[in-house]
């Protein structure tokens, strides 16, 4: 055990410029997390979104993406963070954003330009590569509690051909800032990148209508599925079971009506 131990000192010795306790184990500790601002998803989560990581929200279309990033965003900002929103088909709504208690003036909104008033499936690229380089500079110049990127209107077969290099230059740079960083995407694409990967649902609405007119949804119920949480600790080779959870979301006519 002792000629063990010497040659274990010798490696690190020599390794010591590059390579750092190379043959010791690296304890991580548990992230701080950032709230959601639902109580029965941050249960599941173990009290929120980590900091210091990439957390990956798929989903098809009316499933809850916007309105959970839009509720995680108001409990940030509401404690004194800065955020910013990368907008890549320029869809987030200000009013929305407000109704959902987002502190609008902690928050940086950045809107892609390239084809303004097309469809973002006619010319995906030139708004991916804008969010793509906006998103790496906002991280290098750190000092956001949270950046969503918000690829919810981007077909999943041009999400997946972002380099997988990218989603591992971007976990290295979130661990250095201590930002979150939240993908809005249609199906997961960030791999093992992203610690935390959920999906949403769609869940049962409750409408209202008035003389018989079209009826609106007052209130709308979203289901979401945690279906990977790295920063949990687990058994060794055992895998926690997905987990599922209903959350109401209200609409913004409905609180002016």
């Amino acid at each position: 055990m002792a000629a063990a131990h010497a040659i274990r000192l010798q490696i690190e010795t020599k390794l010591a410029q590059r390579v750092p306790a190379a043959l010791t184990l690296k304890i991580k500790h548990a992230p701080e997390m950032f709230a959601t601002g639902i109580t029965a998803v941050d249960e599941i989560l173990g009290g929120g979104i980590p900091r210091g990581c990439i957390t990956e929200v798929s989903g098809a279309a009316s499933t809850g993406k916007t309105s959970f990033a839009l509720s995680t965003i108001a409990s940030i900002t509401q404690l004194g963070n800065a955020c910013a929103w990368v907008d890549v088909s320029d869809a987030l709504s200000p009013e929305a954003a407000a109704a959902a208690g987002v502190e609008l003036r902690r928050l940086l909104w950045l809107r892609m330009s390239a084809e303004r008033g097309k469809k973002v499936v006619d010319k995906p690229w030139s708004r991916l590569e804008q969010a793509l380089k906006a998103t790496d500079l906002l991280l290098q110049t750190g000092g956001f509690g949270a950046i969503v990127l918000d690829m919810s209107d981007v077909m999943a077969q041009h999400a997946r051909r972002i380099p997988l290099a990218t989603w591992y230059r971007f976990r290295l740079a979130v661990e250095q800032a201590r930002t979150s960083l939240i993908f809005l995407t249609q199906s997961p694409c960030a791999s093992s990148c992203a610690s935390l990967a959920l999906r949403c649902e769609p869940g049962d609405a409750v409408p209202f209508s008035s003389n018989g007119e079209t009826p609106l949804f007052e209130r709308q119920q979203y289901q979401l599925v945690r279906e990977r949480n790295r920063n949990e600790a687990t058994p060794f080779m055992q895998r926690k079971p997905v987990q599922r959870v209903s959350w109401p979301a209200e609409t913004l006519w409905s609180r002016v009506r």
